[in-house]
């Protein structure tokens, strides 16, 4: 009877977090970019891009560079101006209120092979979902240990 307690308890976990995990990352939205002329990439969790979004762009000194709108494919690209070695793109999805994103592109870290802060550095999901099964099943197999050894123990002779 304990066992099937366990099993169904451990069995609703793992279908709640198969849901809280899919619908945490609907409003989520991305921005990658490239440097050689400054590329920006919108798109939303599930990866479909986020076409006619606002996009402002300011320099290091918080001043606007300029503004733009993504065009079918989510990408909106601006030169970087001489001298300047960071931007701030914030990206707005008007179309789909609550959706606004921003990054903070630097060149000199970029140039270097860094990351530039984004977003792009995050888990997909079916990676944080193969995660998830991973960590059930071993709280599961703690679980099903202690309960055997729990058992052995009630069942050994008293010295």
């Amino acid at each position: 009877m304990r066992r099937g307690q366990i099993f169904t308890f451990f069995t609703v976990l793992l279908l709640l977090s198969c849901l809280s995990i899919s619908t945490v990352s609907a409003h989520r939205l991305h921005i990658t970019h490239r440097i050689s002329e400054i590329e920006i990439e919108a798109y939303f969790g599930g990866g479909s891009p986020c076409r006619d979004a606002n996009v402002t762009v300011y320099d290091n000194e918080g001043n606007l560079y300029l503004e733009g709108v993504t065009d079918d494919e989510g990408k909106f690209s601006f030169p970087p101006k001489m001298g300047m070695k960071e931007y701030k793109v914030v990206v707005d999805a008007v179309h789909m209120p609550g959706h606004k994103a921003e990054t903070v592109i630097n060149i000199s870290q970029e140039a270097a092979g860094a990351s530039a802060g984004g977003m792009g550095t995050e888990m997909p999901l079916y990676t944080r979902t193969i995660a998830g099964f991973g960590y059930l099943i071993g709280l599961t197999g703690a679980a099903l240990a202690y309960m055997g050894w729990m058992q052995k123990k009630k069942y050994e002779p008293k010295k």
